[in-house]
C-alpha cells in the first residue's frame, strides 16, 4: 500500500480514521448523507473502490483511501482549495467523529502510515486463516490421496476409500480447530476495525486505541 506522502500532507487536505474496515457502502453513505445537504453530488463516472469523488459547481472533491482496518482517508480539493471545500471537509469531519472517528494532523498522519501497512497485513493474515478455517468446515480431506471431499462423506471422491473410525476422528478434531480459528480470526478482523492497537492483538498489555 505505497503512500507519496508529500502530496497528501498539505493544509488543504484533511485526514480521517473510520472504525470500520474499508470504503463499504455504509461509510460511502455516510460521505454522501454529509455532503448532499450541502449541494454535493458524487461523480457517477468515478467507479474506484479506492476512492470518491464529489462536485459541486465547477468545484471538486475528492476523498482517497490510505489505508484499512480501519479506514484511514484524506479528504481534499481537486484544484485550489476554496471555502466550499473547507466547509465540505468541516461537514465530513463532523460526521466522522460523530461516528467515533478521529481527525489526523498531517504529523499524526505521517506517523500511523507505517502502522496502516502493518495492521493491512495483519488483516491480510487473518483473512487467509479465516478462509482456511472455513473450508475445513466444509470437507474433509483424505489422508490417503489429499482429495476432498463432503464433510459428512463416508468415502473419499477421489480414491474412494471408505473413512475409517480414526479418519473420522481426526476430521472432528479438525472441525473442532477449525471452528475455534474461525472465531478468533473474526474477532481479530473486528478488532483492526475498531481501531485497537496491534500490540493489543499480539497479547501485549493493554494501549491506547486509535478508534
Amino acid at each position: 500500500m505505497a503512500v507519496e506522502r508529500a502530496g497528501l500532507v498539505r493544509r488543504q487536505h484533511t485526514h480521517l480514521l473510520l472504525p470500520h474496515a474499508s470504503l463499504d457502502a455504509p461509510q460511502r453513505a455516510l460521505f454522501e448523507v454529509a455532503l448532499r445537504p450541502a449541494g454535493w453530488t458524487a461523480d457517477l463516472d468515478d467507479t474506484s473502490t479506492m476512492s470518491l469523488r464529489w462536485n459541486r459547481g465547477d468545484a471538486a472533491l475528492r476523498v482517497q483511501t490510505l489505508g484499512w482496518f480501519p479506514l484511514l482517508v484524506t479528504v481534499g480539493p481537486m484544484g485550489k482549495a476554496t471555502a466550499v471545500h473547507r466547509d465540505a471537509a468541516a461537514r465530513l469531519t463532523s460526521a466522522v467523529l460523530a461516528g467515533g472517528g478521529k481527525s489526523f494532523t498531517d504529523q499524526q498522519l505521517v506517523e500511523y502510515l507505517p502502522q496502516a501497512q502493518a495492521r493491512w497485513q495483519r488483516a491480510l493474515l487473518e483473512r487467509r486463516r479465516l478462509s482456511t478455517a472455513e473450508r475445513l468446515l466444509a470437507a474433509r480431506r483424505c489422508s490417503y490421496c489429499g482429495s476432498w471431499s463432503d464433510l459428512s462423506a463416508t468415502h473419499c471422491a477421489g480414491c474412494r476409500r471408505r473413512f475409517t473410525t480414526a479418519d473420522d476422528a481426526e476430521r472432528d478434531s479438525t472441525v473442532s480447530r477449525a471452528s475455534a480459528t474461525v472465531q478468533e480470526a473474526e474477532a481479530i478482523l473486528a478488532d483492526l476495525a475498531r481501531g485497537v492497537v496491534l500490540e493489543r492483538l499480539n497479547g501485549a498489555p493493554a494501549g491506547v486505541q486509535h478508534g
